[in-house]
């Protein structure tokens, strides 16, 4: 049976292999999701909560709606019905925050949206997003870093005395080990460009799951999964925060139905962190 060896003129060890895309990249020439632009095409900057728990008492998007260039705001009565994601098999339906925005008033992190400023361009989107008001009722945020489970740890399997074991061991280790939140940040911000041709939206993604991102936002949306497409040429890094679509996916879609007409969003604080970990740890051996 013929075998498959590799030789100095087949292997990538010791030798320059051109990646397929690199000319790309090196040159600029390589679009990515904030690189695609269309005629009409509007932006949103989202209004961010400024504590970290706690409820909205009034929004006041008033003075905002008057500024030039301001097309639409979306908040808590004014958005379409947005649904609940649910997990399914092969890696579909997974995301990491599944209530979706602007819900409720309820605020439950520093940087959660609590609206959405639709604007001709960046800068005017930008600045009307600045001058909406939100009062707040916070209450005190749980940043204690120490951390400890609400249950007891279920046992996969166990076998013969641990607790004699380590009770009588003469060497042990009983120690609690901690790694803190850890942000990702990769080169490429979350973005995404929403467009809308009759029933069919097609968005252009920063994800690294396209099947999942198109499953989640179709469930969000109401929609059939097959009038969703999800295009992602190239990404700038993701280290794991783009696995799924975030708050951003969802509204800018939202906004594009509404105005009519092409949405461009980026993102940065709604992606989830890594989350501080704490591990305690016992081990007994005989010398």
């Amino acid at each position: 049976m013929p075998t498959t060896q590799e030789d100095q003129q087949t292997s990538p060890s010791g030798r320059d292999t051109p990646r397929v895309d690199g000319s790309l990249k090196v040159t600029g020439n390589a679009k990515y999701t904030s690189d695609f632009h269309f005629p009409g095409m509007l932006y949103a900057v989202p209004v961010e909560a400024t504590i970290a728990n706690g409820r909205i008492e009034k929004l006041d998007t008033a003075a905002a709606e008057k500024m030039a260039g301001v097309r639409l705001i979306l908040h808590r009565t004014k958005i379409g019905k947005l649904y609940r994601s649910v997990p399914k098999p092969d890696f579909l339906g997974l995301c990491d925050e599944r209530r979706p925005p602007l819900t409720d008033d309820v605020i439950r992190y520093y940087g959660q949206y609590v609206a959405l400023v639709v604007a001709d361009t960046f800068e005017m989107a930008k600045a009307a997003a600045a001058v909406v008001r939100v009062t707040y009722a916070a209450e005190k945020p749980n940043v204690d870093p120490d951390l400890k489970a609400d249950d007891k740890p279920t046992v996969d399997s166990e076998r013969g005395d641990p607790d004699r074991a380590l009770a009588n061991a003469p060497v042990k280790l009983d120690q609690t080990y901690v790694t803190p939140v850890e942000t990702h940040n990769p080169m490429e911000l979350h973005a995404t460009t929403a467009v809308w041709d009759g029933p069919q939206l097609t968005l252009y993604e920063s994800t690294q799951s396209v099947n999942n991102s198109q499953d989640v936002i179709a469930q969000v949306l109401g929609l059939p999964s097959d009038r969703v497409h999800v295009i992602s040429k190239f990404l700038g890094s993701g280290f794991g925060g783009k696995l799924w679509p975030w708050t951003h996916c969802y509204l800018a879609a939202e906004a594009a139905l509404r105005d009519a007409k092409p949405q461009s969003e980026n993102a940065f604080k709604i992606e989830l962190a890594k989350r501080c970990l704490t591990h305690a740890l016992k081990m007994a051996a005989t010398a």
